[in-house]
């Protein structure tokens, strides 16, 4: 399955093909590789004894720098509405999984629950949104 959402207003030359549903939709708005190496690296850092919020910021940074830079060249995704929904999604999915926990220790719980809902009504409202 290729990673660019079709959409109905694919130029002529290109083989017609059904636009994507909301459930490919989805999928495809969700940054898996990167949140994988997020949630890798993470885990490496927090293994370690010092410095773990400076090297976490360094890393969410160069995920959030990275992700369209991925989507783009390894993924062939070329909208850029797709793009950016899909960085926000990255920063909204270390949001909700505790991130900025780590890297912010003022960060609140009611933050991390607040986050876990944003993270629910964006990842299922943006599909509705965004058709391609």
């Amino acid at each position: 399955m290729a990673r660019e959402i079709k959409s109905i207003d694919q130029p002529v030359a290109v083989p017609v093909s059904q636009p994507n549903d909301y459930k490919d939709r989805l999928v495809k708005l969700i940054p898996s590789e990167i949140i994988t190496a997020y949630i890798t690296l993470q885990g490496l850092i927090i293994s370690q004894q010092e410095n773990q919020s400076i090297f976490l910021w360094i890393v969410f940074s160069c995920l959030v720098i990275l992700t369209p830079i991925y989507l783009y060249n390894v993924s062939n995704v070329k909208k850029w509405g797709q793009i950016s929904f899909t960085t926000v999604a990255f920063i909204i999915w270390v949001l909700a999984i505790g991130g900025f926990k780590i890297m912010l220790p003022t960060y609140a719980i009611l933050n991390e629950f607040l986050g876990s809902l944003l993270f629910i009504i964006y990842t299922l409202l943006i599909p509705l949104v965004y058709k391609g």
